[in-house]
């Protein structure tokens, strides 16, 4: 037996007990997640110049079959059966074409998204399962929305010699979409495209990003409150997923909280959904009007935003701060060395649809300094997602 054999056996072999070593659900998201990263470079050294370029240059297609998919219903049929299906089942269960059913599962096939565990017999796995999320639709619907703005975004930058000055009214997307209107004006006249989004913002995050209440010290930062203080602003909160999480764990008698959003986002919001949060209309635009609460929030937010547009809204949030009030930002920070491939993805779809940007830890410690607030820390989870914790500058 030839050594590159002997090698394909032995990688074969460690290949087949990553099920039982690493899960998505280990305890530790690091060691997942090392171990990812190292299997991706792997992958990239097998490659030739030719696959990788066809790999890269073929990948969209991957996103638009599963666009497909998810619309057809391909994903729930199979996951509401315990057991294999043909194709002529899941065709006949969809009253759907049976040849575009069969092409539309080799591809999801071929990128794991299903199982083919026999000649045209196909099961449900755990991606088939997430895929049937609403969450998980709404992240595919509104990337593929999303497209106009990156197939422009090369024309755009040749358009201006690479000299642009980006913001949410000036970037690749009024190009690619042929429109005058920003990305979220567009989705607010779309229905089912601001479905797929508000969608798409309930996905659920690892454990650390998920419960943010226990990791930021918010205990330490509401000392001594009473319910007349205001303790927490969700500025550009949404559907107030984060604002019950604080809400859940302290109180009305540890003081009010206030979600902030524009109107046609708060319009979709009921008293019932957030029980014990104040909804206030607010544009970032205009002066804070919330002075000296004990926390300032915005989670993912700043991304959306070009530097100089998000130093205006930083300004506006830093004259409403007391001494002792605190600045969270809660973002996905990229590394200057070996960025994950996810950050510098939504990097570029944020530069492309909105002049936005997913910035370094560095690059937002210099955006925060430059409005006159000081960087106390920052926290990280796996993941990316860190908690940058500012105040008001002391002489």
């Amino acid at each position: 037996m030839s050594t590159t054999e002997e090698w394909v056996q032995q990688f074969e072999a460690l290949c087949s007990r990553v099920p039982t070593l690493i899960t998505s659900g280990t305890a530790d998201e690091n060691v997942r997640i090392r171990a990812l990263r190292l299997a991706e470079k792997a992958v990239h050294q097998l490659h030739t110049p030719m696959t990788f370029a066809e790999a890269q240059t073929w990948g969209p297609l991957e996103l638009f079959g599963a666009g497909v998919a998810c619309e057809m219903g391909i994903f729930d049929v199979l996951s509401e059966h315990s057991g294999s299906l043909s194709t002529a089942d899941i065709a006949g269960r969809l009253n759907a074409d049976p040849a575009l059913v069969a092409r539309i599962l080799r591809l999801l096939d071929a990128h794991y998204m299903v199982d083919q565990v026999s000649l045209g017999q196909y099961a449900a796995n755990a991606i088939t399962r997430d895929y049937v999320q609403p969450y998980r639709k709404g992240n595919v619907m509104t990337q593929i929305a999303l497209m106009p703005a990156y197939f422009a975004l090369p024309a755009w930058l040749r358009a201006n010699d690479g000299k642009v000055l980006p913001d949410a009214n000036h970037c690749a997307w009024q190009v690619g979409a042929n429109t005058t209107e920003t990305f979220w004006e567009s989705m607010s006249k779309d229905p089912s495209l601001s479905k797929y989004f508000n969608d798409y913002m309930a996905v659920p995050r690892t454990a650390q990003e998920e419960d943010f209440v226990s990791f930021y010290p918010f205990e330490t930062a509401f000392t001594n409150s009473n319910a007349d203080d205001i303790i927490f602003v969700d500025i550009g909160g949404g559907l107030g997923h984060q604002s019950m999480r604080v809400r859940s764990a302290f109180p009305c008698s540890r003081g009010r909280i206030i979600l902030q959003d524009l109107p046609q986002v708060t319009s979709k919001i009921t008293a019932a959904s957030l029980p014990d949060v104040e909804i206030m209309d607010h544009d970032m635009a205009h002066p804070q009007p919330v002075k000296n609460a004990r926390v300032y929030y915005l989670r993912g937010v700043l991304h959306n935003h070009a530097d100089h547009v998000s130093a205006q809204f930083l300004s506006r949030f830093a004259a409403a701060m007391g001494p002792e009030s605190r600045l969270l930002i809660h973002e996905a920070l990229a590394t200057d060395l070996n960025p994950t491939k996810n950050i510098t993805r939504f990097d570029l779809s944020m530069f492309a649809s909105c002049g936005g940007a997913q910035r370094s830890e560095a690059e937002q410690k210099a955006l925060l300094e430059k409005v006159g607030l000081e960087v106390l820390g920052t926290r990280s989870t796996p993941r990316d997602w860190s908690i940058m914790e500012a105040r008001l500058k002391r002489e």
